[in-house]
């Protein structure tokens, strides 16, 4: 996929709520030391934004880690994805939306590797999460018919799955139903964290490896979401896992500068001028990797 392809696509994946995961971008050459981007980049906005009360959250796209992971050379790895997706085996609410965010952090990885059949399966079952959350079936079906006429297409595929995002975002939002909405996106950011911990731990690339030192900052947002929707303390626990991790993020060393982006919308993009700069040991990342694995088990075989 070429790089005009990538980023138009990116700009479709500003529209979604429930698909979550890792963003930002860096550049190093020194493994296991700093990560800094050294200079401009290309890149859009691939945030989730979702409003709770008078406040607003801001997350990462999941799509854009799978991007990079294919970017360093990584090959397909069924075994990274929840395994047998089966979304029968799910019967409560929460239970149901945090998978299905996890569905969707899988179904982006698919598609980056043209998995097709896998990734029809992994909708069907994001059909059904939807439809136990409200969503209706019909915003699935006539996707999923596409979908299938689509199959060796990648670009079309992802389009589509960024349309029905859509789609399922304005549902949750005329139903005032954010506290779905944050259950979708703490499942896929924290499936697409696994992605990037396992393969990072596998592959000592630097750009993993600063991927992973940047969720610092997207894990606060993700407890200040989390937070604000617990209205009846039901999610008492995902707090409790979020700040343990948090506790462990806190040994990285982040740091960002911020500069005034260019923008080209004859282009579609945006010229990154800031720079930042992660230093990940490799005991801080096992530690956070142990963790991601420890609360992405509790999502996955929660069937109550």
């Amino acid at each position: 996929m070429n790089l005009s392809r990538i980023i138009n696509i990116c700009l479709l994946y500003t529209l979604t709520i429930y698909l979550s995961s890792c963003g930002g971008e860096s550049q190093s050459k020194q493994p296991k030391k700093d990560a800094t981007t050294e200079g401009p980049k290309k890149t859009v906005n691939e945030s989730n934004i979702l409003k709770v009360g008078d406040k607003l959250f801001n997350l990462p796209s999941p799509i854009e880690t799978a991007m990079l992971i294919e970017e360093i050379g990584g090959d397909f790895m069924e075994q990274l994805m929840s395994p047998a997706p089966d979304a029968t085996k799910y019967s409560t609410k929460n239970a149901e939306a945090m998978n299905l965010g996890v569905y969707g952090a899988d179904l982006g990885y698919t598609l980056i590797y043209n998995q097709s059949q896998k990734a029809l399966t992994l909708l069907a079952n994001c059909k059904k999460l939807g439809g136990e959350l409200g969503i209706s079936p019909s915003r699935y079906t006539t996707l999923m018919k596409r979908f299938e006429s689509n199959m060796d297409n990648r670009d079309s595929l992802l389009i589509m799955i960024a349309q029905l995002n859509s789609l399922s975002d304005e549902y949750l939002k005329d139903n005032e139903s954010e506290y779905i909405s944050a259950l979708i996106l703490y499942g896929g950011w924290i499936e697409s964290l696994y992605f990037t911990t396992q393969l990072t731990a596998q592959m000592k690339d630097t750009k993993l490896r600063s991927r992973v030192g940047e969720q610092k900052n997207s894990l606060e947002n993700l407890i200040g979401l989390i937070d604000q929707s617990n209205i009846k303390g039901e999610l008492d626990g995902i707090i409790e896992d979020l700040k343990e991790l948090k506790t462990i993020f806190d040994k990285v060393e982040y740091s960002y500068e911020w500069a005034e982006p260019e923008t080209k919308p004859d282009q579609k993009l945006t010229i990154i001028q800031s720079k930042s700069s992660v230093n990940l040991s490799d005991e801080v990342l096992k530690e956070i990797s142990d963790k991601i694995l420890e609360i992405r088990a509790s999502i996955i075989n929660t069937m109550a």
